[in-house]
């Protein structure tokens, strides 16, 4: 039978709430195992495909990045210094702020206190832990090494979170930018536009075709019906887009365009490539076979095309070839990526070469941001620039005209 999500809210003996999430075959086995734990079930219901898709794209119901590393970081010192792991995970509850994520540890601990494995316990909240931190601390178990791959999987999300706030803090700029022009822009063609419109009309100066295309926009754009038209369509657009990236093929075509854009492309591509290659290697690092740290991998890739290279790799690894070979066939991978994991592969030390191409590619993401500025600024002000010059010689062209048969 297949888990499906259940949500539920319960109580403890002492009337505490208690609210999380957890993978079961029915209703009936979330409330023997919440009853199990000596907790009152208050309300249970399966998690609906809509709101599970909504939730993942926006990262709703989750633990936030930076709460889940501060747990990973102060765990893994309390497991080192020998605190038993019921009471590491009383004491990262009460520093924990994130409420999604105290719930969840909460549930956690109650499962281990049962006798039930940390992986295991983990497993059942697949929303606070997805399956990467799952095979994680399951190898860290095995090999009696918990500690190490806690410690392993917190420096995995701090470098992972490092490359996405520089990414964000490089599109910051132009993102404002964007938002200014379009502001100027529009007040222009609003306010200062109809203002000369009605000098011309009254001295019935003849307009070149700029300007008349000019007071047409301006026009259009102080009739209400006409922004209403415009938010119709855009929310008709909007609609119809989140249903296309909904679809298998939708979202592969998105992420297609989105790593063919110029300038942003390039990085995105370098981006990915060494975020896969930092969770290979910190899973192989913490005893994870090649094959599961792939299939473990493969949906948190970041990218359609790239998971579904990777779906391929797997395959291929399966059935025995070398990794070089379904990595180089992908035609995705970078040749200097595939040229190391070749003599990782051949050397045996392919977790320390995905380290270093994790670590090489960072560092060409960070120059790309650091370049990103000066590319996109001078554009956006040779943009901004043409956009306010028409409109102001589309004006002053007549104006110069009007003025001078006045002074005739």
């Amino acid at each position: 039978m297949s888990a499906a999500l259940y949500r539920y809210a319960a109580r403890t003996a002492e009337g505490e709430r208690i609210r999380g999430s957890m993978q079961a075959p029915s209703a009936d086995h979330v409330v023997a195992a919440l009853r199990s734990r000596t907790l009152f079930v208050t309300a249970i219901e399966p998690e609906s495909a809509l709101r599970r898709a909504v939730g993942r794209t926006l990262n709703l119901g989750g633990p936030s990045r930076r709460a889940m590393l501060t747990f990973f970081r102060s765990f893994s010192t309390l497991i080192r210094a020998g605190v038993s792991m019921r009471r590491a995970l009383d004491v990262t509850v009460e520093r924990a702020n994130d409420r999604r994520l105290c719930e969840a540890l909460r549930a956690v601990g109650a499962d281990v206190e049962h006798g039930a494995p940390l992986s295991d316990a983990m497993a059942q909240r697949p929303r606070a832990f997805p399956p990467l931190y799952v095979a994680m601390v399951r190898a860290g178990e095995a090999g009696g090494i918990l500690d190490d791959v806690l410690e392993r999987l917190a420096t995995l999300l701090e470098r992972d979170a490092d490359v996405r706030k520089k990414i964000r803090a490089a599109l910051a700029y132009p993102a404002v930018v964007v938002t200014a022009a379009f502001g100027l822009v529009l007040f222009l063609m609003v306010r200062i536009v109809p203002m000369f419109a009605q000098m011309f009309g009254a001295f019935h100066v003849e307009l070149p075709l700029a300007t008349k295309l000019l007071l047409a926009t301006s026009d259009s754009l102080s009739r209400p019906t006409v922004w209403l038209g415009a938010a119709a369509v855009a929310a008709l657009l909007f609609t119809a887009a989140a249903a296309t990236v909904r679809t298998e093929r939708g979202a592969l075509a998105v992420d297609h365009v989105r790593l063919r854009l110029p300038v942003v492309g390039p990085m995105l591509h370098k981006a990915i490539t060494a975020r896969i290659a930092l969770m290979l290697a910190t899973l192989m690092r913490s005893g994870v076979e090649l094959v599961a740290a792939l299939e473990v991998v493969r949906p948190v890739a970041g990218s359609r095309v790239y998971a579904r290279a990777l779906r391929d790799v797997d395959i291929a690894v399966r059935a025995g070839e070398p990794l070089t070979a379904p990595l180089d066939a992908a035609r995705i991978f970078d040749p200097l990526a595939v040229a190391l994991v070749r003599v990782g592969d051949e050397t045996g030390l392919l977790d320390e070469m995905l380290f270093k191409i994790s670590a090489y590619f960072e560092a060409d993401v960070e120059a790309a941001i650091a370049t990103l500025g000066s590319v996109i600024e001078p554009a956006l002000i040779v943009a901004l620039g043409a956009v306010v010059g028409f409109i102001v010689f589309s004006v002053f062209i007549p104006l110069y005209t009007l003025i001078g048969s006045v002074s005739q």
